[in-house]
């Protein structure tokens, strides 16, 4: 006999965020909140120390859940930072062991909380929720920062946390004002995150307006205490792409047309005005054309290392940069590269298209999954193609791993009128996970008569 579950009919019918999940989300964006760590032999972020107590759970939770299989995401995911972690152990040997142990641990399982624990629009209305409240308790703290130059947050939780040494330096300070970055190891990561959430609280809310572009105006105006022209093109892109998805959303095909066509102009440029898109940028649209000749030089030699070390790259050990360089690449997939080699930078930009194909591919999604489906897009395309122009490690690391993740409940679920087989008898699996009582059987023919 085959029954049928409500939920195997429709994905989307579980509508609230558990108890639990709410928790949890709020606890991750605690420790995006909370500077510094502890020295318990090793340094212990507090993202770090609730990754390494949620991991089983974690696991249990994708071995338990019938929605969720393993995806080609998730093995390449796995691949990328594993091969982090050995490029470590060749590199350092036992040195490092601790290392690359925590760096496996942080980024893949960074990247399973999104996966696990985000399963629902309502999961992820709930995330963003909790993103713009985080905002809210930054914000005293950036305003301090900004116009009087005391990283308060910082010495606050000084009080009990190790934080590392203050380095204030004269790229800190723009217009006469200083570079918020709070719990963040730079301005340029702080200024990212608050980017990352843009376009997707326009959409999240924009059955709300113009609540929603309140909400988008507070993210932006926290994003320019950042002072970082990184983050403010990943807005101005999303502004770009918010507003041609409402001018061309009738016209079929309007993203691969979008494509053709800056491809087009990317080179009709250069034909034109005999400058690379690249060089225009670095030249004419930063606050510091001295940090975009830096990023030109880093990536000469970047490449020079690569070929010297293409399968397991340098680990931890100095770059060969020119010394008034300094000593980190500002350039994510260049740096990854450089770091772990090429394999790991092959791993990873594989899951991250795969990641974004997969959601611009998933199907069964409702008028509001669809509107999720695209602030979610826009914000992925414009976040892997700024942190080329920026390195990001530490918990801005964590983060983005934990967004790729969250969007794999898009396409990761049974899809509708699959039908599941059960034994004759059992219960049906109805939404909210109640069990309803089972059809009882039907008698046949024969045993009707002789009832009779």
């Amino acid at each position: 006999m085959v029954t049928i579950s409500a939920i195997d009919q429709d994905p989307s019918a579980e509508t609230e965020t558990s108890r639990t999940v709410k928790w949890l989300i709020a606890i991750f964006f605690v420790t995006v909140f909370i500077p510094g760590s502890l020295n318990v032999g090793v340094r212990m972020t507090p993202y770090r120390l609730f990754l390494i107590v949620m991991a089983i759970p974690m696991l249990l939770r994708f071995r338990a859940d019938p929605q969720m299989r393993v995806t080609l995401v998730d093995l390449l995911m796995f691949c990328a930072t594993a091969w982090r972690a050995i490029a470590l152990l060749v590199n350092h040997h036992t040195a490092e062991l601790v290392n690359a142990g925590s760096t496996f641990m942080e980024l893949f399982f960074g990247y399973l909380f999104g996966r696990v624990y985000l399963r629902s629009a309502a999961d992820f209305r709930f995330f963003f929720r909790c993103f713009l409240a985080t905002l809210v308790a930054f914000m005293p703290f950036a305003l301090v920062e900004l116009v009087l130059r005391k990283e308060l947050l910082r010495t606050l939780f000084g009080l009990v946390l190790e934080q590392p040494p203050a380095n204030i330096r004269t790229q800190d300070f723009r217009f006469g004002l200083m570079r918020v970055q709070l719990s963040f190891d730079h301005a340029v990561l702080f200024g990212t995150f608050c980017a990352m959430g843009f376009a997707n609280v326009y959409y999240i809310f924009r059955d709300r307006f113009p609540l929603n572009l309140a909400f988008m105006g507070f993210v932006g105006l926290m994003c320019l205490t950042a002072l970082s022209s990184s983050s403010i093109l990943v807005m101005g892109l999303q502004i770009g792409l918010i507003g041609y998805a409402a001018a061309f959303g009738w016209l079929p095909y309007r993203w691969a047309v979008l494509g053709v066509t800056t491809l087009f102009l990317w080179y009709g440029f250069e034909i034109v005005f005999s400058k690379s898109v690249v060089d225009f940028v670095a030249q004419d649209l930063v606050y510091n054309t001295t940090g975009a000749e830096t990023r030109m030089d880093q990536v000469s030699y970047g490449l020079k290392e690569i070929a010297s070390h293409p399968f397991f790259g340098v680990g931890l050990n100095q770059i060969a940069l020119p010394f008034w360089r300094g000593t980190v690449i500002d350039n994510f997939w260049l740096a990854t590269a450089v770091r772990y080699g090429l394999p790991a930078l092959a791993f990873t930009i594989l899951a991250f298209v795969a990641q974004f194909l997969c959601v611009a591919a998933a199907k069964g999604l409702d008028e509001t999954e669809t509107r999720y489906r695209l602030g979610y897009m826009i914000t992925f395309a414009t976040t892997m193609l700024i942190i080329g122009t920026m390195s990001i490690w530490g918990v801005s690391l964590v983060y983005v791993m934990a967004y790729v993740g969250m969007g794999s409940w898009f396409y990761d679920r049974r899809p509708p009128g699959v039908l599941r087989r059960s034994a004759p008898g059992s219960p049906v699996r109805v939404a909210g996970g109640r069990a309803a009582p089972a059809r009882p059987p039907r008698r046949s023919l024969e045993s009707r008569r002789v009832s009779r």
